[in-house]
């Protein structure tokens, strides 16, 4: 019998009404019971892959390309088109890819990792020190999770948070302009180019500055090891720290607030993860789980696959929605829990295969570190108004502006 067809009735991707749980229509799309045909903005068909079997098996295998400059790799919004000029190292396949990556990892290691945390709660202290000083109310957006997440996606790189905060609030602003829009309204895209070119340029100076006075940090290494040596070109060097940079402060700010939300509403397993540290690790991981702050991972056939009973041609695109296939209760059984308990296989919001998230290590080992903070220092930890009125619009990204709380 050959794959079954499927007619496109859905449009994509939708929006989140809730920061924590993915859009209810994955779950009819999941209903489908293999990819599910979907528009995007501009009314081509995409393929949605929301099964966490399926999920997996697309990330893994190298008939699906990252390729952003393919003519049939899908970008979701108008806003992002910009993007395909501009391949990074999530967008590129091997042997680029490869040799990018081998450069860099080894300054990600878990290792490294649980090397800063001494630092990393040095500064977690710092920030509460500031942030109770002036009383008992605070936005743990913007007094602690924006800056934790920025300073230690800084240090793993080298860098001075200071010298791109002002580049981090105007970031901020053009994504909540962006946010929730498909389409490319009125000077959004150009703004994101603007945006783009801006940290381009900073990168190019801070990568000069580290080829004429190299340190004892990340870049520097590899700065001597693969740049210096023609391993690497700076440019590469240039758009590495780039997308290392955008890619791991924004899901770290998320996960904070995010995950500190979803503890706030279930008391129990709030108690548990502050008394008992041993469980922070799984507490991350099911937390991770759950928001999924990485939810899309675009993708483009190279040839002719079939997936779920599905004909996936040659040059159409395919999108896994991570926090949909996070949910599969085929593999979590009760998917809308949090269990602190829970085992199973890895989920899959620090993607899977040769693009697996280089900052997972770090990630996680920052947020044991904010959770344990928070959570001991503040235990009369609340909020000052409803999860609905902090997030009172749907949004692509599981992201927060603020978070009002008292103590």
């Amino acid at each position: 019998m050959p794959p079954a067809e499927t007619t496109v009735d859905e449009s994509f991707p939708r929006l989140r009404k809730c920061p924590y749980r993915p859009p209810e229509e994955y779950d009819d799309l999941r209903a489908a019971d293999g990819p599910a045909a979907a528009r995007l903005y501009h009314g081509g068909r995409v393929w949605v892959i929301t099964e966490y079997e399926q999920a997996r098996a697309v990330l893994h295998d190298s008939r699906f390309s990252s390729d952003i400059t393919h003519a049939g790799y899908p970008i979701y919004a108008e806003v992002l088109e910009g993007f395909r000029a501009f391949p990074l190292l999530n967008t590129l396949d091997p042997p680029l890819h490869t040799a990018q990556r081998r450069a860099i990892v080894s300054e990600f290691t878990l290792r490294r990792a649980e090397d800063l945390r001494p630092a990393m709660q040095k500064h977690a202290d710092e920030l509460l020190d500031a942030m109770t000083a002036g009383g008992n109310t605070a936005d743990l957006v913007a007094d602690f999770a924006e800056p934790f997440a920025g300073t230690i996606t800084c240090w793993a790189l080298g860098m001075d948070y200071a010298d791109l905060q002002a580049w981090l609030v105007s970031s901020r602003e053009v994504r909540e302009k962006a946010s929730g829009s498909a389409t490319d309204t009125g000077d959004v895209g150009q703004e994101i180019a603007h945006q783009i070119v801006a940290l381009q340029q900073y990168f190019q100076k801070f990568v000069d500055d580290k080829l004429a006075q190299p340190g004892d940090d990340p870049v520097s290494r590899v700065v001597e090891k693969y740049v210096k040596t023609g391993k690497l070109s700076k440019d590469e060097l240039v758009k590495l720290c780039f997308v290392i940079f955008v890619a791991g402060q924004s899901p770290v700010k998320a996960m904070i607030t995010i995950g500190l939300l979803r503890l706030l509403e279930q008391p129990a397993e709030l108690a548990a993860v502050r008394d008992a540290p041993r469980l922070l690790p799984a507490a991350v991981e099911e937390l991770t789980r759950l928001v999924s702050p990485l939810d899309l991972m675009p993708r483009v056939a190279l040839e002719d696959v079939e997936i779920g009973g599905r004909l996936i041609r040659a040059g159409e695109g395919v999108v896994v929605a991570g926090a949909a296939a996070n949910r599969d209760p085929a593999e979590y059984p009760d998917p809308d829990r949090l269990d602190l308990t829970r085992e199973g296989r890895s989920h899959l919001a620090f993607g899977s295969g040769v693009h697996h998230c280089l900052g997972a290590n770090l990630t996680k080992v920052g947020l044991q570190v904010a959770y344990a903070t928070l959570l001991t220092r503040l235990p009369g930890l609340r909020l000052t108004e409803s999860s609905q009125d902090i997030y009172p619009h749907p949004s692509w990204h599981p992201e927060i502006g603020r978070m009002p709380a008292a103590w």
